[in-house]
């Protein structure tokens, strides 16, 4: 099926031509933000197409849905086809990392709601990934003397400065709840 960008249409393998109502479709996804839009195409000569059934078993003849990303899709086709072990590269750096937090961990969704909140989620899945990962290739000990080696690259100072006011507003919310407590004490 070769589609035709000008016309908006499909041209079958038998020369006929599936057009579409122009109407667009939801396909829903787990979320309500989730999904994408796409839209049918049919041509009332696959009723009575003599290869039919080579080309499906549906009663009403062939329908092709196109998806509002579809051009997207085929130019990704394009360049992977122009470069493609330019892509089995980025399969052997990237895919397995995602294959093993997907499959062999589990993480297959998120649990909460929100990009800022997916994207904390996602950063703490890959940090974990990261810290087993350097486990599995140095062992505890040299990562951990490797973790003691390190120069930071942030002054020190400024670092100093995050810690005690860190402490600082603690305490203050601790002697805060305190002195509450003390006060509903003393008004008892």
């Amino acid at each position: 099926f070769i589609y035709n960008k000008e016309a908006n249409t499909y041209t079958c393998p038998q020369g006929q031509t599936l057009t579409t109502t122009g109407s667009w479709h939801k396909k829903t996804g787990r979320t309500e933000e989730s999904g994408y839009m796409y839209q049918k195409y049919r041509t009332p000569a696959c009723k009575t197409c003599p290869v039919k059934d080579l080309c499906t078993s549906r009663k009403g003849g062939r329908e092709i849905d196109r998806s509002q990303y579809a051009e997207a899709v085929e130019e990704n086709h394009q360049r992977y086809q122009a470069n493609p072990q330019l892509y089995r590269k980025r399969q052997e750096i990237n895919e397995h990392i995602f294959g093993t937090i997907k499959r062999k961990w589990g993480y297959n969704y998120t649990d909460l709601i929100g990009l800022e909140k997916v994207n904390g989620e996602h950063s703490l899945i890959m940090l974990v990934y990261n810290i087993k990962r350097s486990i599995n290739i140095l062992g505890v000990p040299n990562l951990i003397a490797k973790l003691k080696a390190w120069n930071s690259p942030y002054k020190r100072k400024g670092l100093f400065l995050i810690k005690t006011t860190y402490i600082k507003l603690f305490l203050s919310s601790i002697f805060f709840k305190t002195s509450q407590s003390k006060s509903k004490i003393s008004m008892a």
